[in-house]
């Protein structure tokens, strides 16, 4: 009977699955030390899977959030997942910043932590929009109104002195006008009196009273229609300015409407009115939160709970092992180049040797010949001197 067996720890990384190799990339653990770990293979696979929920639940929070931007899924679509790969990224950035025995220093722990928490809180947001949308859908038509009815208040506000310049020149014409009228009409009343008998003069018919008071109120007509005719102008410029400024103001109200959107920052602003009305949604919300806030840190948790293993301290070896290699190929090519100057060193100090003797042969015997022709043309002594050192001297002034 065969009864030979081969343990899971003494395979070779090409013999393990595919998807157990992708758990352990998710991990960011190294299959080449992980594979001689024995139980810490488990270990190092359910932190992986961490990290895969983590990566899909950002992928799809990313998705939803640029579906509130664009439309087309060919859009929204790739960006997401390239979006929920840079999660990814950071999260086995994160992990694998962890030392390798399982236990971080307090400052790098609350880095990681506090980067985790960031990328939660941002992620929260489109989540708890999507899991609302139903409310946020009945509540949005009401922000809407009220975004419009401010936007409207802020336009009437930025263009309220032109208007009040308007409506004060127009009411101030029609005031006149009216008290203009008024005084017609008095005059043409107490012209009636006194055609009728029942005015100061108690006379009935055209008296010397009575035509006074019509040419006085025949007069104020006159008077009033020249008026007219003079402040027409004003009047015309006035009401058209109050016109323009009104239509002016309805234009940009209509645009604000007509781009007037259900995006991500409307959908926010939606959200948060919705909390302040139905203090339910407030408990919940924060509720959600802290689920949401649990995924994003799951790996990083798992991570820092999980005690440290055989894989930790192969780790180091390995590590270790590769510093000290390093070391001895610096150390190694270090000595290699001293001994390779020394022994050049060497070779260019013989060469000198033997060549200084063969120069100081050389300059004997040129010093003989010149001394052999100085003494046949008998020169001076001072000028031989000076022409055999610059031929046979190494320095000279």
């Amino acid at each position: 009977m065969n009864t030979s067996y081969t343990s899971p720890s003494n395979l070779e990384p090409d013999e393990y699955s595919g998807w157990q190799k992708f758990l352990w990339w998710l991990a960011a653990a190294d299959p080449k030390i992980i594979v001689h770990c024995g139980p810490d293979k488990f270990r190092f696979s359910v932190i992986g899977y961490t990290v895969m929920v983590t990566w899909i639940f950002a992928t799809l929070a990313w998705g939803y959030f640029f579906s509130t931007i664009a439309d087309d899924p060919v859009v929204y679509i790739p960006a997401a997942l390239f979006f929920g790969f840079v999660i990814l990224s950071i999260d086995r950035a994160l992990i694998a910043g962890i030392n390798s025995n399982g236990k971080a220093k307090w400052l790098s722990v609350v880095f990681r932590m506090s980067l985790a928490l960031t990328i939660g809180f941002f992620l929260s947001q489109p989540v708890v929009l999507m899991l609302f949308k139903k409310d946020i859908d009945g509540h949005l038509p009401l922000v809407q109104s009220k975004q419009a009815a401010a936007f409207n208040e802020q336009l009437r506000e930025a263009h309220s002195i032109t208007l009040q310049n308007a409506k004060t020149d127009i009411e101030r014409i029609r005031n006149i006008q009216n008290a203009k009228g008024q005084e017609i009409a008095d005059l043409k009343s107490a012209y009636i009196k006194e055609t009728d008998g029942t005015g100061g003069s108690g006379k009935i018919g055209e008296s010397t009273i009575a035509r006074v008071k019509k040419s006085e109120y025949l007069k104020a007509e006159e008077d009033l229609k020249t008026w007219k005719r003079n402040i027409q102008a004003e009047m015309d410029t006035a009401v058209a300015q109050e016109k323009r400024t009104e239509a002016l103001i309805a234009a940009k109200q209509a645009e604000f409407q007509k781009n007037q959107s259900d995006g991500f920052l409307t959908r926010i602003e939606t959200l948060d009115d919705l909390m302040l009305q139905h203090p339910p949604v407030k408990y919940r919300y924060r509720i959600i939160l802290v689920l949401i806030l649990l995924i994003e840190l799951m790996p990083l948790l798992t991570k820092l709970m999980m005690p440290s293993g055989l894989y930790e301290e192969l780790l180091n070896a390995a590590s270790q092992d590769e510093k000290e290699l390093i070391k001895l190929r610096k150390q190694y090519a270090s000595a290699v180049e001293k001994e390779y100057y020394q022994q050049a060193l060497a070779a260019d100090r013989e060469l000198q040797e033997s060549m200084l003797k063969e120069i100081h042969q050389a300059r004997k015997e040129m010093a003989e010949e010149s001394l052999q022709e100085w003494k046949q043309q008998k020169g001076t002594v001072s000028g031989f001197w000076d022409g055999l050192k610059k031929k046979i001297l190494y320095f000279t002034k």
